[in-house]
């Protein structure tokens, strides 16, 4: 299966953060895909060909590599008030796996991940665990995980984030106000909860061609924006 994560949030400062600070973010997230099976050692900084990008590694036990830094800073592609950064797993296709952050000063910051064929990303509990780390290193508005098909042609509402497979919003929620959803996860921090997973398929992996599965998550955006608990992009 092909699966998405998509994670919205803002600086909360009125500068980028520094290169080595950018990096760090993405090796703590690398970090934590360990848990999916992915070596933190096999992944690979953007270059301007596959082959140049496998020339070096992008992390180490201790971190980002001076080698993937130097060549972020070298990038000449920049703007103001705004820097991407990216790494791979060095496979093109099944198997294959993307991690991008792109930081902006102005606007919505993201961090998104791309796979295809990642069979640890394919267990729920392994993937709440990654999303609940995600909040842990990005001051997170919304995270979203599923197929990209599904986001791209089946949820609801194309200006909010999509349920999904799964769906972060940084508030407590209760079933009640989510009784369609197959679980609720509490994500907690500093000894209070910060947010909530939301489970829209829980004894399987979700598939954006089960009509069973579109018409949980759909029902899930339906029943949040109803009480005004999904956002537009324009308001995380």
């Amino acid at each position: 299966m092909n699966l998405n994560i998509d994670l919205s949030f803002r600086l909360q400062r009125k500068e980028l953060p520094s290169v080595e600070e950018q990096y760090g973010w993405l090796w703590k997230f690398a970090c934590s895909l360990q848990k999916a099976g992915l070596p933190l050692d096999n992944w690979y900084p953007s270059a301007s060909t596959p082959a140049a990008s496998l020339l070096n590694k992008a992390f180490d036990a201790s971190g980002p590599t001076t080698a993937a830094i130097a060549m972020a800073k070298a990038d000449t592609e920049t703007y103001p008030g705004i820097r991407g950064l990216g790494v791979w797993n060095g496979i093109e296709g099944a198997g294959g796996i993307v991690l991008t952050d792109l930081v902006s000063v102005a606007g919505l910051s993201t961090c998104e991940l791309e796979s295809d064929g990642i069979a640890g990303l394919s267990d729920p509990k392994i993937l709440t665990d990654i999303i609940a780390d995600a909040t842990r290193i990005w001051p997170a508005s919304s995270i979203q995980a599923g197929p990209y098909k599904y986001f791209a042609k089946q949820q609801i509402f194309e200006k909010r984030p999509g349920a999904g497979w799964m769906l972060y919003l940084p508030k407590p929620l209760t079933v009640k106000q989510v009784p369609d959803a197959r679980e609720l996860i509490p994500v907690m921090g500093d000894r209070q909860q910060t947010g909530t997973i939301i489970v829209s398929v829980i004894d399987e992996p979700f598939s954006a061609d089960n009509p069973e599965h579109v018409k949980v998550a759909n029902a899930i955006e339906v029943r949040l924006v109803d009480q005004d608990l999904l956002p537009l992009f324009t308001e995380l």
